[in-house]
């Protein structure tokens, strides 16, 4: 017996687009209010939730670096993708902190 299988590709929203400094920044201008350092938590905005859900925060944890910790809290990364979704499995890599 022989079965052909054909697997179609369709993107999914898991599948990160390419990330760019312009595309970082522009997540980061619109989550800036729930990550600011030396604040309290602010829930992130329909913006900045629809904006970090296309990569499922890719693009945004790969600049989560050194320079990202002098202004922003890293901490912070974790609640934004809890309030955006669970957009972060237990295990991923985000910045210096494991989720």
């Amino acid at each position: 017996m022989f079965a052909l299988l054909i697997v179609r590709s369709i993107p999914s929203k898991a599948q990160p687009p390419y990330c760019t400094m312009e595309r970082r920044d522009t997540e980061y201008f619109n989550c800036v209010d729930s990550l600011k350092l030396g604040t309290p938590w602010v829930p992130p905005s329909k913006d900045c939730c629809e904006y970090i859900q296309i990569d499922n925060m890719a693009c945004f944890c790969k600049g989560a670096n050194r320079l990202f910790s002098a202004v922003f809290d890293q901490n912070k990364l974790f609640k934004i993708s809890h309030a955006c979704g669970d957009l972060l499995v237990p295990g991923s890599y985000c910045g210096s902190k494991y989720h």
